[in-house]
C-alpha cells in the first residue's frame, strides 16, 4: 500500500519506534522511514526532506519538543500542511483527543496499540485521499489551457473540470485530428497564483467523445486526460491551484 510514500516516525521510545517501522515495513510494504527521538529533531528531519516524506508517526510526551508542538509547526508550514499526521500517545483521555483534533491531527492511536490497529488507521486515511483526489472541481467559466503532445503539436482547449486524478477538456474536432487514446503529453495552464503562475502537467488521453450536452455538433470535441506520475513539488502546486477554482 504504502510501497513508493515515504514515512517520519518520531517518538523518545526506541521500542516503540521499532514496532511501528516493522508494522511499516512488514505489513504496510513501506521502505523508506525516517526516524527521530524527539520532536525537534524530527521537525529537522521533516524540513530538510518535506518534498520526499508522505506520512507522520509522531509520539505526544518526548523531550525538547512535544509531538502537539510538532502538529502546530507540521499545519502551520504550507509545504507539510496536507500530510497525514498520526498521533500515536499513552494519552486516552477526551481532553487530549479534542485538543490534538482542534490542531489538526489526522488519526490518534492510544499505547499499547497492535498492528491491526495502525493498519486500520493508515487505510482509513489512504481511502479517504484517495476519495478527496477523485472530486472533481467544475470551472465556473471554461479555463483556457494548451494541451501539447510528442509530435510538437499544441491544442488549444478548455478545461471543463478537474481533479488530482485527471481533467476534462473540450477541443476544435479540426485540432484532434490524428490524436489518439494514450498519447502521452504535457498540459500547460496559466493558474493566476502568485505562488505558481504557470502549471505543466504530465498527461496521458484516457477517452475522446462527442459533447452529450449537444451530441448533434461535430465541430467540439471533448478530451479526458488523467495525470501522469508528477514531483510532489507540482502535484502540491495543483492541489493549490484546484482549491482556489473550488472558492470560484
Amino acid at each position: 500500500m504504502l510501497d513508493n510514500d515515504t514515512a517520519l516516525v518520531i517518538d523518545d521510545s526506541h521500542a516503540t519506534r521499532k514496532a511501528v517501522c516493522s508494522i511499516l515495513r512488514e505489513q504496510l510494504h513501506c521502505q523508506q522511514i525516517l526516524e527521530a527521538e524527539d520532536g525537534q529533531t524530527g521537525l529537522a528531519l521533516l524540513r530538510n526532506h518535506h518534498e520526499r516524506v508522505d506520512w507522520i508517526f509522531c509520539d505526544w510526551d518526548m523531550p525538547r519538543m512535544n509531538g502537539d508542538e510538532v502538529l502546530t509547526a507540521v499545519r502551520s508550514d504550507p509545504n507539510t500542511a496536507h500530510l497525514p499526521f498520526i498521533m500515536i500517545t499513552t494519552r486516552s483521555d477526551r481532553d487530549s483527543l479534542v485538543s490534538a483534533v482542534q490542531l489538526g491531527v489526522s488519526a490518534y492511536i492510544v499505547k499499547p496499540f497492535n498492528a491491526k490497529t495502525v493498519i486500520d488507521k493508515v487505510m482509513m486515511l489512504h481511502n479517504k485521499m484517495d476519495r478527496r483526489n477523485a472530486d472533481r472541481v467544475q470551472t465556473v467559466s471554461e479555463l483556457p489551457l494548451t494541451l501539447h503532445f510528442a509530435d510538437n503539436r499544441d491544442l488549444e482547449a478548455a478545461m471543463l473540470d478537474i481533479s488530482l486524478s485527471g481533467m476534462l477538456t473540450m477541443v476544435s474536432a479540426e485540432q484532434a485530428r490524428g490524436i489518439c487514446v494514450f498519447d502521452d503529453g504535457e498540459a500547460k495552464i496559466e493558474t493566476k497564483l502568485a505562488e505558481r503562475e504557470k502549471l505543466l502537467l504530465p498527461i496521458q488521453i484516457i477517452r475522446l467523445e462527442a459533447d452529450p450536452m449537444a451530441p448533434g455538433k461535430t465541430d467540439m470535441i471533448r478530451i479526458a486526460l488523467r495525470f501522469r506520475p508528477m514531483e510532489k513539488e507540482i502535484r502540491t502546486h495543483l492541489a493549490d491551484f484546484i482549491e482556489h477554482l473550488a472558492r470560484e
